[in-house]
Parts: structure tokens; C-alpha cells; sequence
């Protein structure tokens, strides 16, 4: 009876803490000075997905409005109806390869991310409080640019915004170097979480598959093409020719395989 009474006591004691590692953060992230967006990030199980909503946040709301309320309502939307289908990145712990969600041409698509490792440098001796959280720094290199990020030991969950994680505490701040950075701030957070994950899995894993690189060139060029078709719009102006240089807005600057054909 008593080893029956333990091995009780284990078990529930393995699933609270199994429970207690379940997260729902939500993050304010701010690609452009122009849009801000919510982005809603679930762990649970070694399983980390992250929901980036497709449509921008209004930063100005009526007086009386609530960006939350207004966010939740959109949120509680059925997933896979309609042309902006929310992008969603699903990545495992101790699994390079990711999956995430991605649209081209009013068409959605599963995308294979071959993520590679993010070696974290945590040897800073400084921290800084954001908002009621005591915050460590650490940088890591990340495809072309640097990331910067403030986690938190409060909430010892090795997750953050977008594809990013793997350090002690949950990110609370990141934005990458650049002349255009990408900012992602904690805004709230449900830990432990005992909700569901809104996700249809179903609909996720019957979506046509790319991988990274050649949902990218498809991308790229489908860019390219609606650029020129604009300029030939355009009227021509003698003597004066436009040469362009790829830019990318996002926190990707130099993919792997842009390195390897160098």
C-alpha cells in the first residue's frame, strides 16, 4: 500500500511539473516603425508554437478601446479560413529542424527551416528590470545579424518570440542589430497555462511543403516581378538609371545557403 501510495505521490508530482513548464506568453512585435503586430507563443511538452497575428495591430485606439480585447476577439478567429493565414512556427526542443507557415500568391505553405544553433554568449555581468522582471543579457550571431535579449530566471521556460529560445528564462526583450531592427517586448504572460494551444495540426500538415530556401526564391522573385511590373508603370526619366540592392526587412539578413554560394 505504501509503495502504491509513492508511486501515486511520483506521478503527480511528474505531471504538475510537467504542467507547470506549460507557457502562454504574448509579445508586442514591432517589425517596422509603421506596424506593430501581437505575436502569441505556447510551450508545452518540449514543443514551442508561436502565432504572429496577420494583421496589424492599431497603436491608436479610440479612447475606451482595448487593443487586448480587440486582439482576443481576432485571435479566437477560425484558423485556416481565408487568404492572410496567420504565420505559425512549431519547433521542438533539441530538434533543428522547424516547421512554420508561410503564404505566397494567396496560397499557403509548410515551410522546412533547417534552424541552425543559436550559441548564446550570457558572460554579461549587468541586468536590467523590464517591467516587474529581473532581466540578464545575451547576444548571439543569427543569420547575417546579432541578437540582443533580456530573459528572466522568474520563469526558468527556455522559450521566446518567433524561432527563438534556449536560454535559462523566458526572453522577455530581443531585437537585432540593423538599420531597420525587429523588436519583440513581453507584454503578458500564463505560467503556468492550462489552456489548449489553438492550432489546427490537421490543416497545418496537409498544406503544400517547401523548404526555407525555396519557399525564399519563390518569394524573392514574385517580389522582384510585381517591382518591375510598378516601374514600368512608371514614366521613364532620360539619362537616369536604378540600380537595387536586395534589402530584407526581417530579422533574416544572410541565409545559409547565400553564404555557401559565395
Amino acid at each position: 500500500m505504501m509503495k502504491q501510495f509513492l508511486l501515486f505521490c511520483l506521478l503527480l508530482r511528474c505531471t504538475w511539473e510537467a504542467q507547470a513548464q506549460n507557457l502562454h506568453a504574448v509579445y508586442e512585435y514591432i517589425p517596422s516603425a509603421v506596424a506593430t503586430f501581437h505575436e502569441h507563443v505556447y510551450f508545452e511538452g518540449g514543443v514551442k508554437t508561436a502565432i504572429l497575428d496577420s494583421v496589424p495591430v492599431n497603436a491608436h485606439t479610440e479612447k475606451g478601446g482595448n487593443i487586448d480585447n480587440e486582439v482576443s476577439s481576432s485571435f479566437s478567429m477560425v484558423l485556416n479560413t481565408g487568404i492572410n493565414y496567420r504565420r505559425i512556427v512549431v519547433q521542438k526542443n533539441n530538434e533543428k529542424e522547424l516547421i512554420e507557415t508561410r503564404s505566397l500568391k494567396e496560397t499557403n505553405y509548410l515551410v522546412t527551416d533547417n534552424f541552425p544553433e543559436l550559441i548564446w554568449n550570457t558572460n554579461y555581468t549587468d541586468t536590467d528590470t523590464l517591467g516587474k522582471y529581473i532581466c540578464h543579457k545575451a547576444t548571439a550571431t543569427y543569420r547575417g545579424t546579432t541578437l540582443i535579449a533580456y530573459y528572466t530566471n522568474d520563469i526558468p521556460v527556455s522559450a521566446g518570440p518567433y524561432k527563438f529560445g534556449g536560454l535559462p528564462g523566458l526572453i522577455v526583450l530581443l531585437y537585432n542589430e540593423s538599420a531597420s531592427p525587429n523588436y519583440w517586448t513581453l507584454k503578458e504572460v500564463s505560467y503556468p497555462y492550462k489552456e489548449h494551444i489553438p492550432v489546427n495540426e490537421n490543416y497545418i500538415l496537409s498544406l503544400p511543403k517547401l523548404s526555407l530556401e525555396e519557399y525564399v526564391k519563390k518569394d524573392e522573385a514574385w517580389a522582384e516581378e510585381q517591382m518591375r511590373i510598378m516601374e514600368s508603370k512608371m514614366p521613364a526619366v532620360g539619362g537616369v538609371t536604378t540600380e537595387r540592392q536586395k534589402v530584407r526587412g526581417t530579422v533574416e539578413q544572410v541565409y545559409e545557403w547565400e553564404q555557401v554560394d559565395k
